[in-house]
């Protein structure tokens, strides 16, 4: 009776396995679907030259390819954290609303907001309105904020100077932005603080990640004995 159980047990995941293949192919198609209609929109539309959309900017401007490559290196760390973070996040949902959890969602969510407005510059854009840039990022305060929050109730079993650095580094950058000072090399303190602070960022949610997945995967270890 077993041996039979066990011989049609693998068609039955099988199916299982396709039709969740199928499911992730169709969800593929019809974004792919979405992002291609917008673009036909805009250019029939808005006037905007598609071309204009699928071309990389530096192609577009014949700039050299390293303008704005630590910029791009910036936002490839922040969506690196990102995805590291919410990937654990969803896939320790078993283990309920934990403090672990909770910062993972929120240092998912905050880098996620850094790297969308840093690749889009969107507060920039926002600022151009007249609305001064300290009031455009106050989302992205009160966010980060709320990770600070949840990381020190795990202060003790994470690493925590990964993100106090992170949050001095980015101050810094911050307060070298907002201060009238207009000498050589400010720019260079202000993103090299910003570039730090991110490294230090990406660091602290890959190594709360790597730990919130060894703790669900021990608890879901059958005892031995």
């Amino acid at each position: 009776m077993n041996a039979k159980a066990q011989t049609h047990s693998p068609p039955v995941r099988a199916g299982r396995w396709h039709r969740s293949e199928a499911s992730s192919i169709i969800a593929v198609m019809l974004v792919s679907v979405g992002i291609l209609a917008s673009l036909v929109v805009a250019d029939r539309v808005f006037g905007i030259d598609y071309y204009d959309l699928v071309r990389d900017p530096n192609a577009i401007a014949h700039n050299p390819g390293y303008f704005g490559l630590v910029s791009n290196i910036g936002i490839i760390l922040w969506i690196f954290g990102a995805a590291a973070a919410l990937q654990a996040f969803a896939a320790t949902g078993a283990e309920g609303a934990t403090p672990l959890r909770r910062t993972l969602l929120a240092g998912g969510l905050f880098a996620a907001l850094m790297g969308i407005d840093d690749f889009l510059m969107l507060h920039e854009a926002v600022a151009t309105t007249g609305i001064p840039e300290e009031i455009v990022l106050v989302p992205h305060m009160l966010v980060l904020f709320t990770l600070c929050y949840c990381a020190y109730a795990v202060r003790a079993a994470t690493p925590r100077l990964l993100l106090v650095g992170s949050v001095l580094s980015m101050g810094l950058s911050f307060a070298a932005d907002i201060a009238p000072i207009h000498v050589g090399g400010a720019t260079f303190v202000e993103e090299a603080f910003k570039l730090v602070g991110i490294l230090f960022l990406t660091a602290y949610l890959v190594a709360i990640s790597h730990k919130a997945l060894r703790q669900g995967g021990a608890s879901r270890r059958p005892a031995i004995g």
